[in-house]
Order: structure tokens, then C-alpha cells, then sequence
């Protein structure tokens, strides 16, 4: 993947607009309240002022800084701690007790590369998540199920569809009720899902919160005693054991928190920052890009979240680049903010109260995608004249290859809806 991205960028020329090994310390408004003064510098460099007239905040949906939340006991216990953002070699766990504290992917993959090589393996989890496979009855890729727009269908509705469309889906509730609980009972069997480990979540709306997509070497080595999972939380660290809630002490040389992700903000002031209007679950934006109240910024691939990332991030990126051409045509602010508010009582209503739900699309990525590309002026259906796929097989990125290759002078001129 590296040697494809150096290859890339030597393509297209990319690196002599790069600045490597450089640090961004601050951005400010500029004077008269015109553009960004940008304060960067390498890691043994001062910071210098630079002066800007439109910035793009592109660092990543969890980039910075990792969570770990305070445990009591902390400083008495002798053994290594790690989060799963600095766990990178398994060998550090060779002969040791490893506890995993997390229910997430990373949580997951970490317990299992800690029975690899540990003395023992424990995943430590407060919320069971539902694991999706890579394919589905062990037969159909996970993308026909779920990247198609009949998979679409089937989610809980989205805010923006048309009368007709909403009276549809209300119809045909119990029917998408009834396929969901056929899903999760084919995900328990695949996964030999028992007991604690059977999530209290519909799997229609874990998806968006902790829905992860998992081989089976997690199951077969809980089979095999090679790794456990316990659900519980912590009491107290000692120096070489875990105690939790319920009393259970858990021998422990090597702590991983597989726990996330924090997001600051704190390149920007106090007062940029408000106008970001920073909620507890996120920042709710135009198209996830663009914030109504501070102009001049936009955020690409760092607050939304899909199952296809580097295809949504890149239709974002194409989409910013026609609104600074001119080529897309914005709402008015009042417009932006109107459908903002919509967006932000639809997800608050139904989805898992998380830090991140603003930015959380997930199998909703599909209707995101048709909004970026229909203010594009492009047409959103991209399967030609199949409608049969169109309706049922999974979209990629190919299909919205013309997008991104057609020269400037031929693109349509476009207009952001509201």
C-alpha cells in the first residue's frame, strides 16, 4: 500500500506540493477576518506564520489523540501499557498475561495477536457488538448484502427521501424487521455467538456504532481456549493483576485499550471553535464538509464515517474541489443550516449516542453518495441501463471512475441542494 501511494503521487506530481516532516502548531483568522494564518514548522523548527486564503482539515476520522480512560491503580501496576494506536509488534506480549480492554475491532484483533504469542489472552468488554462476515452463509461477499441500494432499502429510513419513499418504508416495517432478525441469527451461527458474547443492540443499528467486519479467527481461538472474553468492567489495576467490578482478578504483564479515539480541535481558538458549534456527539455539517458559520474551511475524510472510506473521501474531495472552482453552486446559510438541523434530530432519534455520530453514515454511504454527486450536476445512478443491478449489486468505486477522470472543461456545472 505504501509503495502504491509513492507510486501515485510520483504519477501525478503530487510531492513537490507536499511538505513533509512538518507540524501544524495553530490556525488563526486572518486579518480583517479574510483567509487563515497557518503556523507550521518542522520538528526542530519554530513555527512560522503563513497566510492563507482557504484551509482543509483532511487528518483523519481517528487520527489523534487516543483514548484511555483513567483507571484507579494505575500508577502501582508494573507491567507495559499500550493502546491500540502503539501496538504494533505482537512480540512485546511473548510469555506474558495480555488483557484487552474494548469490544471494538481493534480490541479484537488485539486479543487475538496477544494469544498468539502471550502467555494467556483476555478481551475485557463492557458492550458485546454484532461481528459482520466477510461473507455471508460463508458464500455471498458481505458488499451484495450490504453496498447495494436494495441494502439500502432495508436500513432504518433516511431522513432524506421523498413522501412516497417514507410511506413505502413504513409499510414494509415488519418485512425489513423480519429480514434484520434472519441476519442476526445467520451472523450467530457463523460466529458461534453465545451468551455474553450475543449483542443487546439490533444489528441495524449497531452497524453504526460498533459493527465490524471480522474473519473467524477470533471464534475458533475462543473455542480452542486460546484467548477469553469477559464482560465487565474495571475496578482497580495492581501491580501485576486486573481487578474488576464483580471481584474476578485477572493476571496481567501487558494492558492493551482498544478504547478509540478523542478528537481536539484545539488547533483553532476558543471562538473559531464555537462557531464549529462542537456537540457532544460531533459536528454537524453541510455534506459533512463544509461548516455554515466559519467560511473559508471545509473538512475532508476526518468527520464522516462510511464502510467504504477512501471512496467516500475521495467523492468529497472531488466535490470541495468543484465548489472552490465555482462549479458547484452552494445554499444560502439559512438553507445549510435547515437541513443540518433535520440531519441532527433524524440521527439523534434513532442511532447510538456516540462521540462520533455526526460524522457516522456507515450503509447509509449510498444516499450520501448520490447527494455528493447529484450537486455535481452528475446523474447519482451509475449501473447504465441494468437496473436489475442497479437495484441489487454492490456499488465500488469503478463505477464513479468518470467522475474523476474527466477533464474540468467537460464536467457539468453543479448545485449543492439544501
Amino acid at each position: 500500500m505504501q509503495e502504491y501511494i509513492e507510486r501515485y503521487c510520483d504519477h501525478f506530481g503530487l510531492k513537490d506540493m507536499i511538505r513533509f516532516d512538518t507540524g501544524i502548531s495553530k490556525v488563526e483568522v486572518g486579518k480583517n477576518g479574510e483567509g487563515w494564518n497557518v503556523f507550521a514548522g518542522g520538528r526542530d523548527e519554530t513555527p512560522k506564520e503563513e497566510h492563507f486564503d482557504f484551509v482543509v482539515v483532511a487528518t483523519g476520522m481517528y487520527g489523534w489523540p487516543p483514548h484511555i480512560p483513567a483507571v484507579r491503580g494505575r500508577e502501582t501496576f508494573e507491567g507495559d501499557v499500550y493502546h491500540s494506536a502503539n501496538f504494533f509488534d505482537a512480540k512485546v506480549c511473548e510469555g506474558k498475561d495480555v488483557v484487552v480492554i474494548g469490544g471494538g475491532k481493534s480490541a479484537v484483533d488485539n486479543a487475538v495477536s496477544g494469544a498468539r504469542l502471550g502467555k494467556s489472552s483476555t478481551l475485557l468488554f463492557r458492550t458485546a457488538h454484532w461481528p459482520v462476515p466477510r461473507y455471508l452463509c460463508n458464500l455471498v461477499p458481505f458488499k451484495w448484502g450490504t453496498y447495494s441500494r436494495f441494502g439500502h432499502f432495508m436500513l432504518p429510513t433516511h431522513f432524506d427521501v421523498t413522501s412516497l419513499a417514507w410511506y413505502l418504508h413504513s409499510v414494509l416495517t415488519p418485512v425489513k424487521w423480519t429480514w434484520w432478525r434472519i441476519v442476526e441469527l445467520m451472523f450467530r451461527v457463523q460466529f458461534r455467538l453465545s451468551g455474553d458474547l450475543v449483542p443487546k443492540t439490533r444489528i441495524e443499528h449497531d452497524v453504526f456504532s460498533g459493527g465490524q467486519i471480522l474473519n473467524y479467527n477470533f471464534r475458533n481461538m475462543l473455542k480452542e481456549g486460546k484467548v477469553k472474553a469477559i464482560k465487565g468492567s474495571v475496578e482497580k489495576l495492581h501491580p501485576k493483576h486486573v481487578e474488576l467490578q464483580d471481584g474476578t482478578k485477572l493476571p496481567c504483564d501487558l494492558l492493551v485499550f482498544g478504547t478509540g479515539f478523542s478528537k481536539s480541535y484545539d488547533l483553532f481558538d476558543r471562538a473559531v471553535q464555537n462557531k464549529l458549534r462542537i456537540d457532544a456527539d460531533g459536528i454537524y455539517m453541510h455534506r459533512n464538509v463544509i461548516p455554515p458559520n466559519v467560511p473559508n474551511l471545509a473538512f475532508v475524510g476526518c468527520e464522516v464515517s462510511t464502510f467504504n472510506n477512501i471512496l467516500t473521501h475521495a467523492l468529497q474531495a472531488e466535490w470541495l474541489a468543484r465548489v472552490l472552482d465555482n462549479r458547484i453552486e452552494l445554499p444560502e446559510r439559512p438553507r445549510m443550516l435547515a437541513r443540518i438541523e433535520k440531519m441532527q434530530a433524524w440521527k439523534r432519534s434513532w442511532m447510538p449516542a456516540t462521540s462520533a455520530r455526526a460524522a457516522i453514515l456507515q450503509l447509509h454511504m449510498l444516499k450520501y453518495h448520490d447527494r455528493l454527486v447529484q450537486d455535481m450536476g452528475e446523474n447519482h445512478l451509475r449501473k447504465g441501463a441494468n437496473k436489475l443491478a442497479e437495484v441489487f449489486a454492490p456499488y465500488s468505486a469503478a463505477d464513479y471512475r468518470p467522475i474523476f477522470t474527466a477533464k474540468p472543461e467537460d464536467a457539468p456545472q453543479g448545485k449543492a441542494l439544501a
